[in-house]
């Protein structure tokens, strides 16, 4: 017969059916030589004594405790499992002194039969879950709060994430107070974010250490509460498996360099590549962009251009011209177009910007647009006459063309970015210590070109999804002329402070005047390059209908799932069976949307890192230990709001006035949702991004680049949004709604 009452310690000799997991759990870290408060559980008989003989081995018991504080805790069967942890179901009673441990075992004992915890341990068991009481000796903790195995987001294994408070973890739990975030990931330490600066990077590497040493011993990636007294000692307090993890996939490229989504194309791509895009569209793009890089500039790009890792797209970083191989290879090329075309070359290069954009923008508006406009008309009216057979040469010549207008964007709008970079640089040295603000105040409230003659509203460059439907307004910027007020006192106000320095004045006008001049631009060859997706999807959906016809494949959309070569192969003849091959693939690719992808990916030199943290920072950025996320400050001003998480534009119409769009990046189509949005927030993006351009236009802040932000911010969530700053807080003190920050 199972002792009603039984010393933690001893839990192992008695199995979870008796005591519950969390008691179990307990039992076999003490087993294992971890720090655990010592303490007794009440078993499942416990609860089928006769009250007065309860109350009597319950004071014995104690006896051997001391003399309290006690923490009282329900022991679950069904919870802390591998499947549900039905975290924070159950009571938990803190510092109880020892006549008041009977009723609060009682009150444990009766939330297992609410209703809400009836119906979650019926998950386990038809017939609920059966409790045990846990009565440990209370630790007053100078800190506490949990340790996770893996990135909850990411699902990262080797990554501890480990959140702490001062005092009692149930601040955390409460949403009393906003906790310290560290990640340890190769035995080293880095904090996220600090407002309670409630541990030391020496104590999260202890804590990280423990619980791994757990995590390891149970062979899967664990949740463990833990608490640091005044002496300085760690305790372990709880530990679980961790549920809904991300699948266990590698981030680390099968080459040699560095990777990233947060230039180039991957600020237009926000989900995995479909096969037949990346093979076909992308890659014919991306080879037209270096071929031009290398005639302008003269830079040479090695192979691989980009990757494909878990069906995401990365962009390959080796072709900035920076010390090591990337100069060494395009300095040569690079000497003589300098020698040949000198402004063509400037553009390359921050400080010489301004004097190669001006060649680039006559050549797009007088050559480029034209030329692609007319492409797109005449391709438009000969995609549903022509011969399957032939349409494989009209989708490579659009493509190609595509490509040109890109490279003629990446240019134009590069320069925009480099100028703007100029500007900041001014303006934080010369202009904020005497008139305060930002840069960014001096670039808002510019007329944006229409919509007319631009590319259809895509939501991503993949032609796999269709257009957004029509249905979503654009709504009118009813503070524009507000906006354009401040931006011209903001002018004004800076010259004033400048007058009694012409040279200065000077430059900053020659500063601010390209930067002006860039802006609208960059949004109308934004609006112009998809001009031609509709023909090239009417194209591809064409082909589908050929290889439907001749049995290859089941229906007409899984020819986005099969790959350039193995649609043209089948238009030539081959009559092998595909229909498996893409149903298998749009089942990879189902599964690769669910990941969390890293904006970068790699080894990074040196330069690189400090390139991206120098430039955010030179653009305003400033750390905030209260900060959920950061990125890009991208237009100025502060907003606060709930959260509204946008994936996709079959979700635009859930967006509120007032609320702040969080979405994984904004192209053109995303624009009518700026005039409802108080704020916008992006995973991707740049300073001279669609998201930053807009939110200026609109007069509302932005912050891009987050990495994150769609996974850590949650729809509902009050947050500040400061754009001039690049971070956003939260609004409330429960900032989070996450089952995996929830202690019991």
């Amino acid at each position: 017969m199972i002792d009603p009452v039984v010393p933690l310690a001893s839990v192992r000799l008695i199995g979870a059916g008796n005591v519950g997991n969390k008691a179990a759990s307990l039992g076999e870290l003490i087993a294992a030589g971890e720090r655990v408060p010592p303490g007794v559980v009440l078993t499942v008989a416990w609860a089928a004594l006769p009250p007065v003989e309860r109350d009597r081995r319950l004071a014995v018991a104690l006896r051997t405790l001391g003399g309290g504080p006690f923490a009282v805790r329900s022991s679950g069967v069904a919870e802390d499992g591998d499947v549900h942890s039905f975290a924070g179901q159950y009571e938990t009673i803190l510092d109880v002194a020892p006549t008041d441990v009977p009723a609060a075992a009682e009150r444990c004992l009766a939330s297992g039969r609410s209703a809400r915890a009836r119906s979650y341990g019926a998950l386990a068991s038809p017939a609920g879950d059966t409790l045990a009481v846990i009565v440990q000796q209370m630790i007053k903790p100078t800190a506490a709060g949990v340790a996770l195995t893996a990135d909850p987001i990411s699902g990262d294994r080797t990554t501890t994430v480990i959140s702490a408070v001062r005092g009692l973890a149930e601040r955390l739990v409460s949403g009393a107070a906003l906790a310290d975030e560290w990640i340890v990931r190769d035995g080293k330490a880095a904090a996220r974010r600090r407002p309670e600066r409630a541990i030391t990077n020496r104590q999260a590497r202890e804590i990280s250490r423990a619980a791994r040493r757990v995590a390891t011993a149970r062979g899967k990636p664990q949740d463990l509460e833990w608490a640091i007294d005044a002496s300085g000692a760690l305790w372990l307090l709880q530990a679980r498996p961790m549920t809904a993890l991300p699948p266990d996939v590698s981030w680390a490229p099968p080459v040699r360099g560095s990777f990233t989504r947060a230039m180039r194309f991957g600020e237009w791509i926000s989900e995995p590549v479909t096969p037949l895009f990346e093979s076909w569209l992308l890659t014919r793009m991306e080879e037209r962009l270096h071929e031009l890089q290398r005639t302008w500039i003269g830079v040479v790009s090695p192979r691989p251009l980009h990757i494909v890792l878990n069906g995401w797209y990365f962009y390959s970083l080796a072709f900035a011209p920076l010390p090591g191989g990337s100069l060494r290879r395009s300095f040569p090329g690079m000497l003589r177009r300098v020698l040949r075309s000198p402004r063509r070359v400037a553009v390359a290069f921050p400080p010489t910007a301004r004097h190669g954009f001006p060649v680039y923008e006559r050549d797009w508006r007088d050559d480029l647009q034209p030329r692609y406009r007319a492409a797109a008309r005449d391709a438009g009216r000969i995609v549903g006459t022509v011969p399957a057979g032939a349409l494989p040469a009209l989708i490579d010549e659009l493509a190609t063309l595509a490509g040109e207008y890109f490279a003629s964007l990446s240019v134009v709008a590069g320069s925009g970015y480099k100028v703007e970079m100029n500007l900041a640089a001014f303006y934080r040295q010369h202009l904020a210590p005497r008139i305060g603000g930002s840069h960014l105040d001096l670039l808002a409230g510019f007329d944006m070109p229409s919509d007319e003659g631009g590319g259809p509203a895509v939501e991503t460059l993949d032609w796999a999804r269709p257009p957004i439907p029509d249905g979503l307004p654009a709504t009118a910027n009813r503070h524009r002329d507000a906006i354009v007020e401040a931006r011209r006192a903001a002018e004004l106000a800076a010259v004033e402070a400048l007058t009694r320095s012409p040279r200065q004045l000077r430059t900053f006008r020659r500063l601010l005047a390209d930067a002006q001049h860039l802006v609208p631009i960059r949004e109308e060859q934004a609006r112009e390059l998809t001009l031609p997706w509709p023909i090239l999807r009417k194209a591809v959906e064409r082909i589908g209908e050929e290889l439907v016809a001749v049995g290859a494949i089941d229906a007409i959309d899984d020819v986005f799932f099969l790959t350039r070569d193995e649609v043209t192969a089948a238009l030539a003849g081959s009559r092998g069976r595909l229909a498996e091959v893409a149903s298998r693939r749009r089942t990879d690719w189902a599964l690769s949307a669910r990941l969390r992808p890293p904006l970068f990916t790699g080894r990074m030199a040196r330069l690189t890192t400090l390139g991206f943290s120098l430039a955010a920072r030179m653009l305003g950025a400033a750390r905030s230990d209260r900060s959920l996320v950061s990125g890009v400050p991208a237009s100025a001003g502060r907003a606060t709001g709930p959260v509204r998480v946008i994936h996709a534009g079959h979700e635009f119409h859930l967006l509120e006035p007032g609320e702040i769009l969080v979405a994984p990046l904004t192209t053109p189509g995303w624009t009518p949702l700026f005039g409802r949005a108080a704020a916008v927030v992006t995973d991707i993006g740049s300073a001279l991004s669609h998201a930053s351009i807009v939110a200026r236009e609109f007069g509302i802040p932005a912050v891009v680049g987050c990495g994150d932000a769609t996974a850590r911010l949650v729809t509902g969530m009050r947050v500040t949004v400061d754009g001039s700053r690049g971070t956003v807080e939260p609004a409330s003190p429960a900032p989070y709604a996450d089952d995996a920050l929830t202690l019991t």
